[in-house]
């Protein structure tokens, strides 16, 4: 923790650096210093995947009285947070002053390095595990009838762009994330670049993430006013389109890196203090938890709501979080930075991608009258954390390690 509380102080306050001192000048040093590796926030990607884990397992628990429908969207929206907020903080020097080839390609081949290996060998198993279970019990799983062109464009990762269930959520519904999360790597370098040209200062920061909040208020409403002017399907419309397209999802992205530049820009002087980082930390949580509860019963209503609420609504508590954990250390950082905690985050990935193997089978034996306790939810949440752990170990490292040697 130490560490890191030396690295922000020793952050200059021009801009210019990708660690940029958010408090004072710094005297002048032979070579920059090295990358801080924020472990509380690699712990909370667990957390975050788990919360979706929690989210899609949710309604086969027996619990009377508790709802966890919403966890997963919670889940997703943090990880966009945090993808924006780390990403701009490791890569301001690489592209602050300007987009080149090389590091265009370099940062592109280490940010698909990072989920295309699992991305696509989840993808492998859930069709085998299709394939399989119609040779048993022919019919048991319905192919969508564009099943080729739909695979395809899931093992390409263009789903998020595709407007059809058929494509989008027929093989490995969760992966859209993936699909929308590679086109925010596409386009943030440039994205940074403005952002250093015309947004380095506090105020226009602030009124950067101003416009941003703007915009997501604006296109969440527009899509309900649309479904309501024209009687459209809202559950296409507002579940499909507005919840997981990228026009839609972008703002949560664009909050973690002015969050990211608010901090590391020197902008944020009062995160010196472990008092301020807690209050900040319980004030942001709250907000979180009172978001995720009081859901309407109707429907419509819920679909209405869903996204302001999980997307609008939790984005800026959850950049609030990130800062005030990457900031230094909190009360919750002995817990966080434990190495059983970060090791759970570099996982996390794996958790997620993999999850819908084991939901899906559990899905089809309750809709064929099979008995699921507690107890058996449990476990399979468990072994999806085994399996990915071990892909980890022996899969995804290496591939990607692999990866970047040759590509990069």
């Amino acid at each position: 923790m130490a560490e890191r509380e030396d690295i922000i102080s020793a952050m200059n306050a021009e801009g210019t650096s990708a660690l940029a001192r958010p408090l004072e000048a710094a005297p002048p040093a032979p070579a920059a210093p090295a990358m801080a590796q924020l472990p509380e926030l690699t712990s909370m990607r667990f957390l975050a995947a788990l919360s979706v884990l929690v989210g899609h397992f949710g309604p086969f628990l027996a619990w009377k009285g508790w709802s966890f429908d919403f966890a997963g969207g919670l889940g997703v929206s943090f990880f966009f947070v945090l993808s924006g907020f780390i990403l701009t903080y490791r890569y301001w020097d690489d592209f602050s002053a300007g987009v080149s080839r090389r590091t265009y390609r370099h940062f592109l081949v280490a940010r698909v390095a990072r989920v295309y290996p699992s991305y696509v060998l989840a993808l492998v198993l859930i069709t085998a595990m299709y394939v399989v279970l119609n040779a048993l019990r022919p019919g048991i799983h319905a192919y969508p009838p564009n099943p080729v062109t739909s695979w395809l464009a899931n093992l390409l990762a263009l789903q998020t762009f595709a407007p059809t269930y058929a494509t989008q959520q027929a093989w490995n519904a969760p992966s859209w994330s993936i699909s929308t999360e590679l086109f925010f790597y596409y386009a943030f370098p440039f994205i940074l670049v403005a952002m250093a040209r015309r947004a380095a200062g506090p105020k226009r920061l602030s009124s950067l993430l101003a416009l941003v909040v703007a915009y997501a208020v604006v296109t969440q409403l527009a899509m309900v006013w649309v479904v309501a002017a024209f009687r459209l399907d809202i559950g296409y419309w507002v579940d499909l389109i507005a919840s997981r397209n990228i026009l839609w999802r972008l703002p949560e992205f664009l909050t973690g890196m002015v969050a990211a530049r608010l901090l590391y820009g020197g902008h944020l002087p009062a995160l010196r203090s472990v008092a301020v980082r807690n209050t900040v930390l319980a004030c942001a949580l709250a907000i979180i938890v009172l978001n995720a509860g009081g859901w309407p019963t109707i429907a419509t209503e819920t679909l209405a709501a869903r996204q302001l609420r999980l997307d609008v609504g939790s984005m800026i508590p959850y950049a609030a979080v990130i800062v005030a954990l990457a900031a230094g250390p909190t009360l919750v950082s002995p817990v966080l930075g434990r190495p059983a905690g970060v090791f759970l985050g570099d996982i996390s990935f794996g958790v997620y991608i993999y999850h819908w193997i084991p939901w899906t089978i559990l899905a089809i034996a309750i809709d064929r009258g099979m008995a699921v306790s507690n107890s058996l939810v449990a476990a399979v949440i468990f072994a999806t954390i085994i399996f990915a752990a071990a892909s980890y170990i022996w899969y995804e490292k290496p591939v990607r390690s692999y990866i970047r040697d040759t590509l990069g």
